[in-house]
């Protein structure tokens, strides 16, 4: 078994984001794909301004995609604790970190950086529960 197994499911999450004054909701979905061998995860804003999408994980990658035609690869770790991410741009680098609070709550942070990693901002917060 995976740590990614720890994702399976579904999760509402609410996000208290750098660009907005007030709280974004939405979905997350991880389901087993492929034979079991990739983590299939889709996201639902309750918002407007911010796109769904959908990512494919492996142990070590999250590859991203989302409906602006927008693609990101991610250098990805997992453990039972949780996960960590980050992807190095020159124009435009995220890296987050996520946590599990029990068996259905994960807290995640997020950050920015417009320089390659060399100084961040931070992004966002996360709390995710899980429903199903």
């Amino acid at each position: 078994m995976s740590a990614l197994d720890r994702l399976l499911g579904t999760w509402e999450f609410t996000m208290h984001h750098s660009a907005m004054s007030e709280p974004v909701t939405g979905r997350q979905r991880y389901e087993r794909v492929l034979d079991g061998a990739f983590v299939l995860q889709h996201w639902t804003y309750y918002h407007p301004d911010f796109p769904d999408a959908m990512a494919l994980l492996s142990d070590d990658r999250y590859h991203y995609f989302d409906v602006r035609g927008i693609t990101r690869v991610f250098e990805l770790e997992v453990d039972d604790a949780g996960w960590s991410m980050i992807r190095l741009d020159e124009d435009f680098s995220q890296r987050s970190t996520a946590r599990f609070r029990g068996p259905d709550v994960m807290e995640s942070t997020g950050e920015m950086s417009h320089d390659n990693g060399v100084t961040w901002q931070p992004d966002f917060t996360m709390t995710y529960q899980r429903v199903e």
